[in-house]
């Protein structure tokens, strides 16, 4: 005859096994909805290095690419946090190796803030500007803020700093510990990235002054692809600078009729003399650039 009763043995048995489920659910539950207990998603692995220059108007935010490692470069205004979002999207990107800020302008550093809020990112990196020549506006301060809120660790960056991503080398060649400048451009961060036989160097908001400094300091300039600095102005691109790089492919940030008729003539001109290929992302959108270690190819959205 079937019992259809329990001992209090396996009554507590019993409610013993319903706890422990019912723990494991919220430990379960807990974890899913806990940013810092996940572990970043890993982002698919790329073929080579890409640069991707944003259009993010009169601008800069450049995105790089190699193996499965990701670091963005500047993001733009912040009207333009969200297109940076969705260029980050397109490309695969789930979480950033890191997230540079070459100087604290604007037009460099406003969306930075809405990308960190969304997308894991393992470190944050910037130059040393001396503090009265910082930003006090109420948008650098929330950017400070979110790196707070977000526990994302922060340094700076000096001249000779490495940083790995994927097989390929971000060097550092500027600002060099200790320098002082008069204008805040000058204390841009100054990226060399190698990738095998082929170089690009991105040279942030850098004008004339910090330029020739690198070339006293007779640093490694050659690149396949330069990223001219301060979107083109005159300020930037001198001839000696240029030939020292010699790029084969040169591409400006810069957003379209903009009010600094930017990018300066002379600047165009001085690029053409060089043999350059030269590519506008108020012209040609997006631009990007992909290396295989050996050969350099170029794409743009228009």
């Amino acid at each position: 005859m079937p019992r259809n009763y329990t001992t209090r043995r396996e009554r507590r048995t019993l409610w013993i096994a319903f706890f422990l489920l019912l723990a494991l659910a919220a430990f379960l539950l807990w974890q899913e909805l806990s940013p810092w207990e996940k572990a970043p998603a890993t982002n698919p692995p790329a073929a080579g290095l890409t640069l991707r220059v944003i259009d993010v108007g009169q601008a800069q935010s450049l995105l790089l690419t190699c193996g499965e490692d990701a670091i963005l470069v500047d993001a733009g205004e912040y009207a333009a946090g969200g297109q940076v979002l969705a260029a980050l999207s397109r490309a695969g990107v789930k979480s950033l190796t890191a997230a540079i800020l070459t100087h604290p302008h604007g037009d460099h550093y406003g969306g930075m803030r809405t990308v960190l809020e969304k997308i894991p990112t393992a470190a944050f990196y910037t130059s040393a500007v001396p503090e009265e020549q910082l930003p006090t506006t109420l948008s650098y301060e929330k950017l400070l803020d979110t790196l707070s809120g977000e526990q994302i660790p922060a340094a700076y960056l000096f001249a000779g700093d490495t940083l790995t991503l994927g097989e390929a080398t971000v060097t550092v060649l500027a600002p060099a510990r200790g320098t002082v400048w008069e204008k805040v451009n000058n204390y841009s961060l100054v990226l060399r990235v190698t990738y095998g036989n082929t170089a690009f160097l991105l040279m942030g908001d850098a004008e004339a002054e910090a330029e020739a400094a690198l070339l006293q300091e007779r640093v490694p300039l050659a690149a396949d692809v330069l990223v001219a600095g301060h979107h083109g102005s005159a300020t930037s691109c001198t001839g000696e600078f240029l030939k020292a790089v010699s790029p084969r492919y040169a591409v400006i940030s810069v957003g379209a009729d903009n009010r600094y008729h930017l990018p300066a003539t002379a600047v165009l001109s001085r690029l053409a003399d060089g043999g350059a290929a030269l590519y506008r992302t108020d012209l040609q959108g997006t631009v990007t650039v992909q290396s295989d270690g050996e050969t350099v190819t170029v794409t743009t959205a228009k």
